[in-house]
């Protein structure tokens, strides 16, 4: 009776060993909750912030203006001298003075130049984006192709004339057309207008420069034969 007792004692005592383990770790993780509660934590970083004014530099100021400057005036009277032109002509009179004036003569017409029609024609034929060259630089001299025979003037042929060498100064466009630039010398001044005559009908051969037509300047010397 007393051996199953013991052994009763025994296995109890077994039995107990698990909760008691089991109490004493709870125990163990309630205490370890409680020390961490009452850890003090980490005071809170601070962000303080600082108002800092920056001044930008300041442009240098502009440079003084330059002094004044002082005019004095004469106390005397503006010497008035008159010049007098009338011994050179009628032009402009002039006051000499502080405030000169000056006074222009009075025209009642004035005469227009005189523009010879071949200066204006060789402005409107006239290529002005070809150049104009001497015949001396043309691959050949241009020769008179097709030319009309005008008679001499009245008083030429009174003066029994019977050839009469005169000179011009022409421009010969890119198809062979002459115009009149100057008459260098018509001999007889009634000449000018059968020079003038002979070079609107006259036709010369195209002017060429490396093959290509351009426009020429030629001294030419027209022979007017009038011994028939």
């Amino acid at each position: 009776m007393a051996t199953l007792t013991h052994n009763s004692l025994k296995y109890g005592t077994l039995a107990l060993i698990p909760w008691l383990l089991s109490a004493m770790i709870v125990a163990g993780l309630v205490f370890s909750l409680h020390l961490l509660k009452q850890q003090p934590k980490a005071p809170k970083a601070d962000l303080i912030t600082r108002k800092i004014d920056v001044a930008l530099p300041t442009p240098p100021p502009p440079p003084p203006p330059p002094p004044p400057i002082k005019t004095t005036s004469s106390s005397s009277e503006p010497s008035k001298t008159a010049l007098n032109l009338a011994s050179l002509g009628d032009g402009p009179s002039i006051n000499y003075a502080d405030k000169p004036t000056m006074t222009l003569p009075k025209v009642e017409s004035l005469e227009l130049p005189n523009f010879t029609i071949d200066a204006k024609m060789i402005q409107e034929r006239l290529a002005l984006d070809m150049p104009l060259l001497a015949v001396e630089k043309l691959d050949r001299v241009p020769q008179v192709v097709r030319q009309k025979y005008f008679p001499p003037p009245k008083s030429v042929r009174q003066k029994g004339v019977k050839r009469i060498k005169t000179q011009v100064e022409l421009i010969i466009d890119q198809s062979g057309k002459p115009y009149i630039k100057r008459i260098v010398d018509p001999v007889y001044p009634e000449m000018e207008e059968v020079i003038r005559a002979w070079v609107s009908h006259a036709i010369f051969s195209k002017p060429k420069k490396d093959g290509r037509a351009v426009q020429a300047i030629y001294f030419y010397s027209i022979n007017f034969n009038y011994g028939r």
